[in-house]
């Protein structure tokens, strides 16, 4: 790719945007990350990085100041390619995503955008926005012909966060694309970092495959939350139902419940599908009901918390709550709290306790302490707890020694295990502890 002398700037230095420009980075590829926020621009410029991604920081280290820049703005014409990276989030009163941001892109690239540049669409869009709205816009501000004076594209990001390096590279990239020429161009650039090229009939295919695939993963969720729920109100152990159903049963694949679906990706995408069927006509009665599901989950485990300290006749305001793992998810790992589920527990408890404790491993401790919980190591945290919650299943929480840990809890303890990384019955051998999981009362 060096041999060309061929320059992409990726616009977004976010979780997405950041991790490809890396990977281009490693591929040989002159790269431009382009952000609007100063601390973000100024952070990177220092070779350090502003969440946490394993073995991002390495690529800045080697990378940043030769063939990897960072600027708060393009300055002039040498990029050939251009990647909008930036975010797509949802409007809380509407669940209809925000545009602006890529408008705002798309933007910025006009006055340096020439002829024979690729434009390539990384962010998730609702289908038809790639074509009729961002390609169009640039046509009409240009005066340049998409598919031969530019060529234009729909490449959707499929990384999972604290995995991203790792999966740029080894996990098929789809590939939309405006005509065979844009393919081309598309192709010539992923191919130096990525083998697995999937291609689709045209841009609108690869847009719903985005958005298909992870509304697929939010409705199969679901289903796990919702057997979870039923269990608990019978009284069965759904994670004992869930093995034993799956238990050499190809035909099944139930995943484990959950504590709610958080992410930037999977509470959004859906609503993107939601939204599309409306303007079809077409009931989207199962995919709205799964993302309500995964909405209540959360709240359904809060109720269970209060219920639990009533029946125990402890005085909830004064009692002390510790949980772990504020990250959306903990395998992988990451610094990510975006739409984190452990944000929404923290905010149906706060009414109701005044003793909030909490710890996570990749997360730092001012953005815990802004939600209004006081934080510990874990061993702080068990002391003189009445309630320990296990949110995330980061690495951290496993392998370690609850009953030890629990000798300096409250007695009784109760141990709410909602990803199951411990043994129910071992547990119980000790007389003060009460466990409890997502689909175990």
């Amino acid at each position: 790719m060096g041999k060309n002398n061929d320059k992409v700037c990726v616009l977004g230095m976010g979780f997405i945007g950041l991790t490809l420009a890396a990977t281009l980075a490693e591929a040989g590829v002159k790269v431009l990350g382009v952000d609007v926020v100063e601390d973000v621009i100024t952070t990177l410029k220092k070779k350090k990085i502003y969440f946490y991604e394993p073995g991002l920081e390495r690529l800045l280290k080697k990378h940043a100041g030769r063939n990897l820049e960072f600027s708060l703005g393009i300055f002039d014409k040498s990029c050939n390619y251009y990647i909008i990276c930036v975010g797509t989030p949802i409007d809380p009163d509407t669940n209809k995503p925000k545009l602006q941001y890529i408008e705002s892109a798309a933007k910025s690239i006009l006055p340096y955008l020439k002829k024979g540049d690729t434009v390539i669409l990384r962010s998730t869009v609702p289908m038809g926005i790639s074509r009729n709205f961002i390609a169009r816009m640039i046509e009409s501000d240009t005066g340049l012909k998409s598919g031969k004076d530019f060529f234009f594209g729909f490449v959707p990001e499929r990384t999972v966060e604290g995995n991203a390096l790792y999966e740029q590279k080894f996990i098929p990239q789809i590939v939309g694309a405006l005509n065979k020429e844009s393919a081309k161009k598309i192709d010539r650039l992923f191919s130096t970092f990525n083998r697995q090229l999937l291609h689709v009939p045209d841009i609108e295919h690869a847009e719903l495959c985005k958005i298909i695939d992870n509304t697929y993963r939010d409705v199969t969720f679901a289903y796990a939350n919702q057997m979870a729920m039923i269990c608990e109100e019978l009284g069965l152990d759904f994670n004992i139902i869930r093995q034993t159903c799956n238990n050499n049963y190809q035909r099944n694949n139930i995943p484990a419940a959950s504590p709610g679906v958080g992410g930037a990706c999977l509470t959004k995408d859906p609503y993107i599908l939601v939204d599309l069927c409306k303007k079809l006509n077409i009931h989207a009665e199962l995919i709205k009901s799964a993302r309500e599901i995964n909405e209540t989950t959360v709240f359904h485990l809060a109720k269970k918390v209060l219920n639990r300290l009533t029946a125990l006749g402890k005085n909830i305001c004064a009692s002390k709550i510790f949980i772990m793992g504020f990250a959306f998810k903990g395998e992988p790992e990451t610094s990510d709290m975006r739409f984190s589920t452990t944000i929404d527990l923290v905010n149906y408890l706060k009414p109701f306790c005044s003793r909030l404790y909490g710890y996570d491993a990749a997360v730092n401790a001012e953005s815990i302490e802004a939600l209004g919980v006081r934080t510990s190591s874990i061993e702080e945290g068990f002391k003189e707890a009445d309630v320990v919650i296990v949110m995330n299943s980061h690495k951290n929480h496993k392998n370690l020694n609850i009953k030890k840990l629990a000798k300096v809890a409250g007695n009784p303890l109760i141990f709410i295990d909602c990803w199951n990384l411990y043994n129910k019955q071992e547990i119980a051998k000790s007389g003060n502890i009460i466990y409890s999981s997502v689909g175990l009362y």
